[in-house]
């Protein structure tokens, strides 16, 4: 028998009027999780969860689960400041990115129209488990939420080299013929790379390889 663990911890910064909805959201989901019944909502927090069914006002929150009958955001909360606050997330567990980040974009419009907020997390096994390991990374917009495993980084890494030809590295003293000193010295002289010669044209010749290995046309 293995155990399976799911572990995030990050913090951010919102408006005081932020935090609240979301400590609003956090009680009434540790409410209805077990099975007590949550205060009267605020029309906060009905317009940032809006219901689609008006007999039950918390179905909008409940929506943002994969279990909506489980509301666990499976993390601990904690709230600190005043005009400006900072809004800690954690857990060692059972962390859920699904619901944590589509509960800060509810919540934090404001905040996520002048940034994105972000955040990683980890997975882990108590046993030597095959791909048991790994973890992932979560960016929150106003208007949507991106995910990555880094199991998904490394497929698409390794697609990259199975495609891309391979390059013996350039010689620092010889100009590659699509990366020329010259553009180097231009970079740094505007203050756009603090990279070596070889190291700035690596990285440009591995990022056109990513390029064209990601617009290859898939075998017929």
């Amino acid at each position: 028998m293995a155990d399976h663990h799911v572990q995030g911890s990050f913090a951010f910064t919102c408006t005081a009027a932020e935090s609240a909805l979301i400590e609003e959201a956090w009680q009434h989901a540790a409410d209805l999780l077990g099975d007590f019944t949550p205060g009267e909502p605020s029309a906060e927090f009905l317009a940032a969860f809006m219901p689609t069914d008006l007999g039950n006002p918390f179905n909008g929150l409940l929506g943002i689960f994969d279990d909506p009958a489980f509301p666990d955001f499976g993390a601990e909360i904690e709230i600190e400041g005043g005009v400006d606050c900072v809004v800690s997330i954690y857990g060692t567990t059972d962390f859920q990115p699904g619901p944590i980040a589509e509960l800060i974009r509810n919540c934090c419009q404001e905040s996520l129209k002048v940034k994105p907020i972000g955040f990683d997390w980890s997975y882990n096994c108590s046993r030597a488990r095959r791909d048991s390991f790994g973890g992932g990374w979560c960016a929150i917009f106003a208007d949507h939420v991106e995910f990555e495993t880094t199991q998904q980084q490394l497929a698409r890494r390794l697609a990259i080299f199975a495609t891309a030809p391979v390059r013996d590295p350039p010689d620092p003293w010889i100009d590659d013929p699509d990366h020329p000193s010259v553009d180097w010295i231009a970079e740094v002289l505007n203050g756009d790379t603090r990279l070596g010669y070889l190291d700035w044209a690596l990285a440009r010749i591995e990022a056109g390889d990513s390029t064209d290995a990601l617009t290859v046309p898939p075998p017929a």
